[in-house]
């Protein structure tokens, strides 16, 4: 007996399902894949004509063909009919509907370009953060995460992490790791990250066009394809390809879906060339002149970035993430103007100006995750911890111990001349016996080498830290219990963010040359170096701005780790340490901006879009100058909770019903 046919009737650009017993027919446009036993490859045919699953694209244009894609998918593509499409290698979980198919086809909307679809349901998963860099994965991630779920009304929140080891850290650091899903994250900067929506060949692999790249990423991100089809609002930190599940989302739910970027450093490049060259005139003031000397070798001009890539072999075209300049632009290009680019800048009220344009900038401070502790209880309890492995150090961040403290951060981010920093930072600690020197972060690789000197030369002042996790930022508040302490960490925005709010302030190391001594240009190198070089100018214009009436010299911003003068590198940690130093510095982070709400601040924000789609950028301003108001409280002392206060509740939240002020 032959079972009746059920045939679905989606929307027109909706593919056919037609079951007949256990054979299923997914169609569309000349496109037909059907399954004829559950578990078993397809039979595909366009226009027609049957196709053999190959392994790549064929060499002629405008012909059809499919391929194996990703673990577990195929792409068929009809290039005369310039449409693609994406279905499961065994079709066993399409009876019941269970796997969202994706297409690429024409874009009506915009000639020469085309569109990404998803085709069956998705599950709703609240706000989707990309988080491609180690500095998001255990900022961001787990700031932004704790702050949406302390609102009166939290939503889910998925992080897509790449690498396993930087999941594992942003679950351990997240306040309530149960309501943090994590979802992998694969590319290749040199493949993926060149898809673009222009219907032509990809430039990193001309056997195919862009819309059939697009759904091989799909495909080895078909977890991440759907988290981002049911995203209610999407931030992306600099992974190009986020406009693939921008696309999806805004498919699939029929609906504007509001999408975020997080981008930082590089508008600030032009005048760092322009302080550069002015240098070369006229003498700089003493604090500038200072760290212009430690940042040249990182300064660089765009001719010498394409001039140092090409002598290397790195074509930027096929490696976006080499020109860290160009490729934020880009992602800012294709930002909506209903979309938010979160700005981050030590110094952001000194580049508002950037708001003014068309573009829908919101300055904000960087982010990092702020201990709910006030110092002399994140003292005992990093006393605590330090314990378990060195009773000695019971005390170290409380008064009964009066050494002082030096906590010195590599993180986790790339670095050729890691090993060149920690050398600096122990041949300092030789000369500062009455200061204990706590080495955190690093590689593996690092973190060994760095055993292996201290098993060679013992220290009795240096002590290897290795990863707290969850602990950073207790260890960073301890800080503000010790009067002669410093904070020495590699100048990345996600260590300086984590600083800023727990009102401590960091003490950078010099920011990595452009070149390695051999000449060559490493990416990820390029992609950092000026970066790295911006953030030491933003710290002196902070302690510039909020430090006017104090007359003296500047206050410390830089250590030049990686400079041949040891003995000047040791007399700007040990100014950093003296007590009216770090309690003029921890004045001016106090007074300057409510760090430890920035994270509250994106989280209502992206609530509030969440559900009722863009606000306005003028009042997503607006809900940043309320939100990060100076109160009379320092940030050292945990404000977490303030009298008459829900925790983490917005302040607009606070002083009225609507969920953001002037937009009902």
């Amino acid at each position: 007996m032959t079972a009746p046919s059920t045939v679905a009737h989606p929307p027109p650009d909706e593919p056919f399902r037609v079951l007949r017993g256990n054979s299923v027919t997914l169609s569309l446009g000349r496109v037909e894949v059907t399954y004829p036993v559950a578990g078993r490859p397809p039979r595909i045919a366009v226009a027609g004509q049957p196709l053999p699953i190959g392994d790549a694209p064929p060499a002629r244009d405008g012909v059809a063909f499919a391929v194996a894609a990703g673990p577990d998918s195929v792409l068929v593509s009809d290039r005369d009919e310039r449409l693609a499409v994406l279905v499961p290698r065994d079709g066993s979980s399409l009876p019941q509907a269970r796997a969202p198919l994706y297409a690429t086809g024409p874009d009506p909307r915009r000639a020469g370009h085309f569109r990404v679809s998803v085709h069956g349901a998705c599950a709703s998963t609240g706000a989707l953060y990309v988080a491609q860099a180690f500095g998001h994965t255990t900022g961001w991630v787990p700031a932004v995460h704790g702050a949406l779920a302390r609102l009166p009304e939290p939503i889910p929140f998925t992080a897509a992490i790449r690498r396993q080891e930087d999941a594992a850290c942003a679950r351990r650091k997240a306040e309530g790791p149960a309501g943090l899903h994590v979802v992998p994250l694969r590319y290749s900067d040199s493949e993926s990250a060149t898809i673009t929506p222009a219907d032509v060949a990809n430039p990193s692999r001309p056997e195919l066009l862009n819309r059939e790249a697009a759904l091989l990423w799909i495909a080895d991100n078909l977890e991440l394809a759907r988290a981002g089809a049911g995203a209610a609002a999407i931030v992306n930190d600099c992974r190009p390809e986020t406009w693939i599940l921008h696309q999806l989302a805004e498919h699939a739910q029929r609906r504007e879906v509001p999408l975020h970027a997080v981008r930082y450093a590089f508008e600030e490049f032009p005048r760092l060339r322009r302080l550069a060259v002015r240098a070369r005139s006229s003498k700089p003031v003493t604090g500038v002149a200072e760290l212009l000397a430690a940042s040249a070798p990182a300064i660089h001009t765009r001719r010498e970035l394409r001039d140092a890539l090409h002598a290397s072999g790195t074509d930027p075209r096929r490696t976006p993430s080499a020109d860290f300049e160009a490729a934020s632009r880009e992602i800012m290009a294709r930002l909506p103007q209903s979309g938010t680019i979160w700005y981050q800048a030590v110094d952001w009220r000194e580049r508002l100006s950037l708001e003014s344009g068309t573009r829908p900038y919101v300055l904000v401070p960087p982010l990092g995750q702020a201990s709910e502790l006030c110092p002399e209880q994140a003292a005992e309890r990093a006393g605590a911890v330090l314990a378990q492995r060195w009773a000695t150090l019971r005390h170290l961040f409380t008064p009964r111990d009066a050494r002082g403290v030096a906590l010195v951060s590599q993180g986790n981010g790339f670095s050729a001349r890691s090993r060149r920093h920690w050398r600096t930072m122990l041949a300092l600690a030789a000369r500062m016996e009455e200061t204990q020197f706590l080495f955190a972060g690093g590689s593996a690789k690092d973190r060994a080498w760095l055993a292996l000197e201290l098993e060679r030369r013992p220290r009795a002042n240096v002590t290897l830290l290795g990863w707290v996790d969850e602990h950073w930022s207790t260890f960073l508040r301890a800080l503000r219990a010790k009067p002669r302490a410093a904070f020495v960490c590699r100048p990345g925005l996600s260590s300086i963010g984590a600083a800023l709010a727990n009102g401590v302030p960091p003490l950078l190391m010099s920011p990595d040359p452009l070149a390695a001594p051999d000449g060559t240009v490493d990416a990820v190198t390029a992609e950092v170096a000026m970066e790295r070089a911006v953030y030491a100018f933003q710290l002196d214009r902070l302690y510039a701005t909020q430090c006017a009436e104090h007359p003296g010299s500047p206050l410390p911003v830089l250590v030049d780790t990686l400079g041949d003068d040891r003995h000047k590198a040791l007399l700007t940690l040990r100014r950093a340490v003296q007590p009216d130093v770090q309690s003029r510095q921890r004045a001016a982070i106090d007074g300057y901006c409510d760090w430890s709400r920035v994270a509250h601040l994106i989280a209502s924000v992206l609530a509030h879009e969440a559900v009722s789609g863009a606000l306005p950028t003028q009042v997503k301003r607006r809900v940043r100058d309320q939100e990060l108001l100076v109160r009379r409280e320092p940030s050292g002392a945990g404000r977490g909770r303030r009298a008459g206060t829900r925790p983490g509740r917005p302040e607009h939240e606070r002083r009225a019903n609507a969920p953001v002020p002037g937009h009902g």
